[in-house]
């Protein structure tokens, strides 16, 4: 088997196409993955075990080994652990990718459209503008570190991608892998997109920041913080239930519900990193990161799964932090949604979009996209216990699927004149509905109508404050689902409300396109509240009111 080879220059280098010449020549080769390999190599780093052991029996090359993410998890850029990844594979081969550093730097800011910097900028918490000088001095640090570690060592290359061509790869690589087949060298079109780099970059970082009055932002964050709190508490003070997961910040330890610990570590940043083989516990390690940063001590019960049933169909041991719960649940405190409603995040609310017509230069649509999700209905009651993702496996279940409340609702409403109204489904949903003999609307585009539907059963905000934030007029599924903030948005106010499985659809159309006026104050409240939402300052004050409410309810202070 040839030797372990790892790129160890920044993303935006040419990244992509080095792993694109391996996966040509049939030699194994694994790139980002989600952030996993990033995770994977400072999760072993922080406990001392051996790094990529997942994937070192099979793979040979790995590539853009970074992890940043639209969340509150640390910034893990992996290629920096050279020196870890040398003792690690003492045989393995080094390739330092750069380029001008200027061109690097605008192409990073507008990554994503822009979220990867914002992501980035809040981790660190700098203000964006000053991103490209921290950059830029890491970028030379790096650089310089690598070509101090490994001098005078024939497995370690060094290439600038503006001036290599394919043929300089396959040459400088020919000593351990063979390379005949080489991909394409960028096009006209990169070329292209990289002449305006200044301009996009210019009207990104010259934005208006939100200012939001001190007044405003301190009576947003308690009213927050007074609809996070429950229903009611029952008094008791356990374990809330089987999947919730015990933060111990005094200890510096998660635990399950039977206290057996979980493969989450702090590292000396005070950020806590996870194994990445554990991805059912990026939710939870994300909020225990959001807590961390607001206070370091105390023990909080956490059950960050897309929807907590406890507290409403199955009994609470105790008070919990949620991300979404059933209206009226006792002892369940709501806490945002850790994979919405960050700095980065398309959905972020405030972050700014980046096509966004106003409401009279859309077309008179009502346009709904969205994944067969939530749980499968019974006659006349909703049956909690059964979601709908359980019957898109292997062997689809077609009755589970035609009893969900989103089947329902395209069945009943597909093909209505004025609507747009489709599934946005992804391989594994395409395959099991095709299994189960199924057919529904599906496609990935969406134009940007006047009336955006939100259905419910979901993950809440995830799909309902994106559409806020627009510059369209929301009609929204009344589902019985409370988010962090649900109760800030009212009826008839900041959306239009429809009746359960969308069965008055037809009528809250009409009335919409005979109120063009209010349905552009409605859309204009949304955003107000969006905008409130997106202020840190204020997200951090609502947040700890939260935690000092948990702990009293707890009996901690």
């Amino acid at each position: 088997m040839p030797p372990k080879f790892f790129q160890i220059g920044f993303n935006k280098c040419g990244t992509t196409f080095i792993a694109r010449l391996f996966d040509l020549n049939g030699i194994p080769a694994i790139h980002w993955a989600e952030g996993a390999l990033a995770d994977d190599i400072a999760y072993s780093r922080l406990t001392g075990r051996a790094p990529l052991q997942r994937w070192s029996r099979d793979t040979v090359a790995f590539t853009d080994m970074e992890s940043v993410r639209f969340l509150n998890m640390p910034v893990i850029e992996a290629f920096k652990d050279y020196a870890f990844l040398d003792a690690s594979f003492p045989d393995a081969v080094f390739l330092l990718n750069t380029r001008d550093v200027d061109d690097w730097v605008a192409s990073r800011y507008l990554h994503w459209g822009g979220r990867y910097a914002r992501s980035y900028a809040a981790c660190l918490g700098v203000p964006l503008a000053d991103l490209g000088d921290i950059w830029r001095q890491d970028w030379h640090d790096h650089i310089a570190g690598c070509r101090a570690h490994f001098a005078g060592r024939d497995r370690f290359l060094d290439i600038d991608i503006d001036r290599a061509a394919p043929e300089d790869y396959r040459d400088a690589l020919a000593p351990w892998f063979d390379l005949p087949v080489l991909p394409k060298a960028p096009g006209a079109g990169v070329r292209q997109a990289r002449k305006s780099y200044p301009e996009r970059l210019q009207k990104m970082l010259q934005a208006p920041a939100s200012d939001i009055r001190p007044d405003r932002r301190d009576k947003l964050a308690a009213r927050l913080a007074g609809l996070a709190r429950p229903a009611r508490l029952t008094g008791r003070t356990g374990c809330p239930g089987d999947h919730a997961l015990l933060l111990d910040l005094d200890l510096v330890r998660l635990t399950d519900s039977k206290g057996a610990a979980q493969p989450v570590t702090r590292g000396p940043d005070g950020r806590f990193y996870q194994d990445a083989g554990h991805f059912e516990l990026l939710r939870t390690t994300s909020t225990a990161n959001d807590i961390a940063q607001l206070t370091d001590t105390g023990r909080y019960w956490l059950d960050m799964r897309p929807a907590c049933l406890t507290g409403s169909v199955q009994p609470a041991g105790g008070p919990v932090i949620a991300g979404l719960r059933r209206r009226g649940a006792s002892d369940v405190f709501l806490w945002p949604a850790p994979w919405l409603h960050r700095i980065g995040n398309a959905g972020f609310p405030g972050a700014g979009i980046a096509d966004d017509p106003p409401f009279d230069d859309r077309p008179d649509i009502a346009v709904w996209r969205g994944a067969l999700s939530g749980y499968a209905q019974d006659p006349g009651a909703q049956d909690l216990h059964l979601r709908v993702e359980g019957a898109l496996g292997d062997h689809p279940d077609a009755q589970t699927i035609r009893r969900s409340a989103r089947w329902r609702f395209l069945k009943a409403h597909a093909g209505m004149a004025g609507t747009d109204l489709a599934l946005r489904a992804d391989g594994r949903t395409r395959r099991a509905l095709k299994a189960a003999g199924l057919s529904v609307p599906m496609r990935d585009d969406a134009p940007q109508g006047r009336y955006a539907i939100c259905l419910g059963r979901s993950d809440g905000d995830a799909d309902f404050l994106p559409l806020a934030n627009s510059h369209a007029v929301v009609l929204k599924e009344e589902d019985g689902w409370e988010s962090f903030a649900t109760g800030l948005c009212k009826p008839w106010r900041h959306y239009i409300p429809l009746a359960s499985g969308g069965a008055d659809l037809e009528a809250r159309l009409d009335w919409a396109r005979a109120n063009p006026d209010e349905c552009r104050r409605i859309s204009g409240r949304a955003r107000r509240i969006c905008e409130g939402l997106a202020d840190p300052a204020g997200r951090r004050a609502h947040l700890e009111q939260v935690l000092a409410a948990y702990r009293a309810a707890t009996g901690q202070g």
